[in-house]
Formats: C-alpha cells, sequence, structure tokens
C-alpha cells in the first residue's frame, strides 16, 4: 500500500492518464506473477509423480530381461526411472515384488501401462504329473540321462522322473514336466512314444519267450564251451564256404554312435548271443512276421518244399507258435533230411522242424535285413578254463533279460569276420534301466562268474 501512495503521489502531476496507466501494470505484473507460481508448482508435483506398481515375483525377472535389457528400454521409451522395492526381494515365487516408476504423470502412467502388458503377455509356468510304467524308464531316461535331456530341450520343459523308489518294479511312475502349456504338451508327446516304443518291443516277449532256452540247446554239442575263434579274411582270400546269409541282407551296426539302444534275443552264452538293434527296421520286423503268417496259413503247392540243402533260406513256424519267420537251414537232425536244423535270422534262435512244416520262402519277405546280430561281450572269459558254468550263463541270461525285449546300450568294440564271412560284433552291454548303469561284464567278474581277459 505504501508503494502504491508513493507511485501515485510521484505521478500525480502527470494528470489521469498516467495514473491509470501506472496502476494497470501494477494489476496486471500481480496476475502474471500468481500464474507463474502456479506453473512452477505444477511442473514440481509433476516431477514428483511416483506409482508403485504390484507385479507377479515370477514375473520380475522377464520384466528386467537378460542383463536388465527390457526395463533399460521401457525408462528409455518413456523417460521414468524404474526400480524394484528392496524389501520384495525375500518373497517366494508365488507372492508380489512392488515396482517404483518414477516421473512425468503421462510418462509414469505410459510405463505402468507397458508392464501391465508385458506381465499380461508371459506364459503362464505350470507343472504337470503324469505316470508311465516302471519298464519304461530306461528308454525315457537314456544312457546317462541323454535321452531325457533331449526331451526337455526339444520341448523347452524342465522333466523330472523320481528314480529314487525302485524297489518295485512292476508299478506306474510319476513324471514331473514344468513349463508353459504348449511346452508340457510337447515334451509328454515325447514321453509317450518312448513309452510306446518300449511296449511294442516288450510285446514281442510273449512270441520269443518260450524260445530263449532252444538257443542252439537242440543243437548236439556243448555250447557253454569255447567261442569260436577269430579267423580274419585277407582281402584277397576268396570265401568258399557257404555264408550264414548273404551279407547284403544282414542288419548293419550304426555308425557314429558310441551306444546304441539294443536287446537280446537269444542266448548260448556270453562269448554267443544275439541282439536287435533298435532300429525303425525293428518295428518293419512285426510286419514281416504279421504278413508272413497271414499269407503261409494258407497251403500253397509252390510253397510246399519237397527237399532243403544246407544254407536254404525258408518260411518256418516256431516250435509251438502259429507265428511264421525267416530261417536257413543250417543242418540236419543225424541223418534224417527231413529232421531240419533251423537258425531263425532275426532272432538268433535255433531249433529242428519237419520239412512237411516249412515253406519256400517268397522274394518279397526279404526286402528287410535279417536283424539278429551275432555278438560276444568284450573283456571277459569263462572263470575257469574254456567252458561257462551253467550259474555264469544263467545269470549273464537274468542281468540282458533275454528274450524279454528290455532296452540296453551296447557299445561296439571290434568287429571279427569269420572265414565263412560271418562276422561277430565284441560289445561292452550296459543296463540301464535301474538307479545306476550296471556294465554287465564288470558285473559277472564282480560275482565271480567270469574274468577279465
Amino acid at each position: 500500500m505504501k508503494t502504491l501512495n508513493k507511485l501515485l503521489i510521484a505521478v500525480g502531476a502527470a494528470g489521469l492518464t498516467s495514473t491509470v496507466f501506472v496502476l494497470y501494470k501494477l494489476m496486471t505484473a500481480s496476475e502474471d506473477d500468481e500464474e507463474d507460481e502456479e506453473e512452477k508448482q505444477k511442473i514440481a508435483t509433476s516431477r514428483q509423480t511416483v506409482i508403485e506398481l504390484e507385479v507377479p515375483a515370477k514375473a520380475a525377472g522377464a520384466i528386467i530381461g537378460r542383463q536388465g535389457a527390457n526395463i533399460k528400454e521401457i525408462q528409455k521409451s518413456t523417460g521414468t526411472h524404474i526400480n524394484f522395492k528392496d524389501d520384495n526381494r525375500a518373497k517366494d515365487k508365488d507372492g508380489t515384488r512392488t515396482m517404483v516408476i518414477r516421473g512425468l504423470a503421462e510418462s509414469a502412467q505410459k510405463a505402468e501401462i507397458i508392464i501391465r502388458q508385458f506381465v499380461a503377455n508371459i506364459p503362464v509356468v505350470l507343472t504337470e504329473v503324469m505316470f508311465v510304467h516302471s519298464s519304461a524308464l530306461g528308454r525315457i531316461i537314456g544312457r546317462n540321462g541323454e535321452t531325457i535331456r533331449s526331451i526337455s530341450r526339444a520341448s523347452g520343459a524342465k522333466v523330472y522322473i523320481d528314480r529314487t523308489r525302485d524297489e518295485y518294479r512292476d508299478v506306474e511312475r510319476e513324471v514331473q514336466i514344468t513349463g508353459t502349456q504348449t511346452q508340457i504338451d510337447l515334451a509328454k508327446t515325447l514321453i509317450l512314444e518312448k513309452a510306446e516304443e518300449e511296449k511294442v518291443f516288450r510285446a514281442k516277449k510273449s512270441v520269443m519267450e518260450a524260445n530263449r532256452d532252444k538257443r542252439n540247446k537242440s543243437v548236439a554239442g556243448d555250447h557253454h564251451s569255447v567261442k569260436r575263434e577269430e579267423q580274419p579274411l585277407n582281402k584277397t582270400e576268396t570265401v568258399t564256404k557257404p555264408l550264414s546269409a548273404p551279407v547284403h541282407r544282414l542288419s548293419s551296426w550304426p555308425e557314429g554312435r558310441d551306444f546304441v539302444e539294443v536287446y537280446v534275443s537269444s542266448v548260448a552264452n556270453p562269448d554267443t548271443f544275439f541282439v536287435q538293434i533298435l532300429t525303425s527296421m525293428s518295428l518293419q520286423l512285426d510286419e514281416v512276421v504279421k504278413e508272413m503268417s497271414q499269407y503261409y496259413c494258407k497251403e500253397r503247392e509252390e510253397d510246399s518244399l519237397e527237399r532243403a540243402n544246407l544254407g536254404d533260406l525258408v518260411a518256418a513256424p516256431f516250435d509251438q507258435d502259429q507265428s511264421w519267420y525267416r530261417a536257413r537251414v543250417c543242418g540236419f537232425r543225424g541223418d534224417d533230411q527231413d529232421q531240419l536244423d533251423l537258425f531263425y535270422l532275426d532272432y538268433g534262435d535255433s531249433c529242428y522242424l519237419d520239412i512237411k512244416k516249412a515253406r519256400v520262402l517268397q522274394p518279397q519277405f526279404l526286402e528287410l535285413p535279417f536283424q539278429a546280430v551275432e555278438c560276444e561281450l568284450a573283456n571277459v572269459c569263462p572263470k575257469d578254463g574254456n567252458v561257462w558254468e551253467e550259474a555264469g550263463v544263467d545269470r549273464f541270461e537274468q542281468m540282458t533279460y533275454s528274450a524279454m525285449w528290455k532296452v540296453l546300450m551296447a557299445k561296439l568294440v571290434e568287429i571279427k569276420t569269420l572265414t565263412t564271412g560271418e562276422k561277430i560284433h565284441i560289445v561292452e552291454l550296459v543296463d540301464t534301466n535301474g538307479d545306476r548303469d550296471v556294465d554287465i561284464g564288470r558285473q559277472l567278474c564282480e560275482e565271480g562268474l567270469a574274468k577279465w581277459c
């Protein structure tokens, strides 16, 4: 007020016009000062906008991103500063964490919207439990867990199988799968495929179980005795004896793999046993047997055998078996040319059969290579001399699940070729079906049933 009086006195002589001008300037200056103060208060308030946002604790890592990439991008695009409250770090993954967003009101709200959308789009991680028969665990897990790791990699899900309770083999075992629903579904599909493969191979047990004790036991001589000695062929040597089967028809050992999945189809002793290698051809064999059984159930004149020679390929049932198989004539019972000593080319079993029960093996059943691969257990010998004792053979049959169609892992050490052209595969066998892997050769030695050689 004193200032106004001084101004009015000072300009009194200047007249009414000057007075009005001065009054106007004072009034407008006051209004401008008030507007500036309001704007300053508004700006100050905007810069202090803070939004606290609750997000699922399990989403925190995804929001932050690899080396903070995601949260840095949100801050850069919105012009905000974002961090998590330290007091929420201790919360479990099922709880929440508090995000603090600071910035201009509009920018903070934009950042909040981006984060909410980000959280909404994060795939939901679930855990599901499925059950598989314990007999399929070996195939699902694989050697040293190789198969189950490949299932996890292919599906993106985490797969856990409880292997601690192995005292009961014939049970359903729990498989826990964690991931998104898509990942879980894919993992379950891959696991079920492995379980189905095991089921298919075990189903063959009903066909071959009765034959497990017949391998070479019907042939004269003691097959617990000495193994066949290696007689390598020179590159220029001519084979004068008939082959056990044409070489191009024999199943070959897969190359480039340390271990392959096999099951032992027939055992004479650890020096002479036969395996089938688990490939797509193993499944094709079932179809061949089915087609042969359908074809030979009807008698045809052109299929009849009047006589058979050593080495002939024939179609034949196995003793007391209604199915038909591919076989080779490897001898006769004494002087009776009508009693054929047959070797079954896909399983490694042998038996005598009357020629009237055998048939000509038609060409359409020869396309699939013969599946029985002759093997010898590497690095072990009979504990006393050259003869395998009954206890050692029986234990070997038990450990290899002979004719029970249970998967073992086989490592090829060497291939020996006999003068007949036959190939003997020297292999190590490992049982991966239990809590620990069992080297079968080593186990025989530890039990005093064999020795290292």
